[in-house]
């Protein structure tokens, strides 16, 4: 398992909405809640194969600015099908850099785990 948090310059459902659009995997779902104008929370979960290693990732990214700064957390998994195998950390590295690299221009701050 993969987690990134960053602190970002747009709306969440905006960094949502622009996920959306832009990874090319399987929309297995998305959720938003408005609490204000430009206030809420929300979460999408993507399945993306990839054919290096011909492995599957679970992609989950929630995000919410409660506190007038949006926050966003970036999960990444395996199929449970994999977790008995030896995993490659390219293929980590390779899915949450394209994940950086669509959030890169707004991005704030950045905490890794």
């Amino acid at each position: 398992m993969c987690i990134r948090i960053v602190s970002l310059s747009i709306t969440p459902k905006e960094a949502l909405e622009l996920l959306m659009g832009e990874i090319d995997g399987d929309l297995i779902h998305y959720e938003y809640h408005q609490i204000k104008e430009n206030i809420g929370f929300g979460s999408v979960v993507f399945e993306k194969f990839y054919s290096r290693g011909k492995s599957q990732r679970m992609m989950i990214v929630n995000t919410e600015n409660l506190e007038n700064v949006t926050n966003a957390t970036i999960i990444l998994s395996s199929n449970w099908e994999e977790y008995s195998y030896d995993l490659d950390f390219e293929i980590w590295d390779e899915c949450m850099e394209e994940l950086m690299e669509i959030l890169d221009e707004y991005i704030i701050d950045e905490k890794i785990e």
